[in-house]
């Protein structure tokens, strides 16, 4: 299996991670190199910012579409990473596998969240 490091800063050309968009370009080349049968490898060299929206779509919605094994066995551990972008990269992928394991379950919620449920 091929390792192969993906640059986030290269992909957006820049190290401001805050698009939706930029974040779609990120996920469709992780995803692109895991369903090949290879390995991701993610490197955040340059991010100097990221928000969870950005990594919702590069790497949270991958649970959506791939099983947690097959992510698991393809997806390397990142590199290149500062404290605060591991502590983001967390948070958005424990939220992911909570949605992608019951989406109307989640959807549910929120929407009791805004008092739907008791009109």
């Amino acid at each position: 299996m091929k390792t192969t490091k993906v640059i986030i800063s290269t992909i957006v050309d820049g190290g401001i991670c805050v698009a939706a968009s930029d974040g779609q370009k990120v996920y469709r080349v992780i995803y692109d190199i895991i369903t090949k049968g290879n390995r991701a490898e993610i490197s955040f060299f340059g991010v100097t910012r990221m928000t969870t929206a950005f990594l919702n779509t590069a790497v949270g919605q991958l649970y959506g579409e791939l099983e947690e094994g097959v992510i698991r066995k393809h997806l390397a551990p990142p590199v290149d990473y500062q404290d605060w972008h591991l502590a983001r990269l967390k948070m958005v992928v424990e939220r992911a596998k909570v949605f992608f394991a019951d989406p109307p379950a989640i959807e549910k919620l929120f929407e009791d969240g805004r008092g739907d449920a008791d009109e």
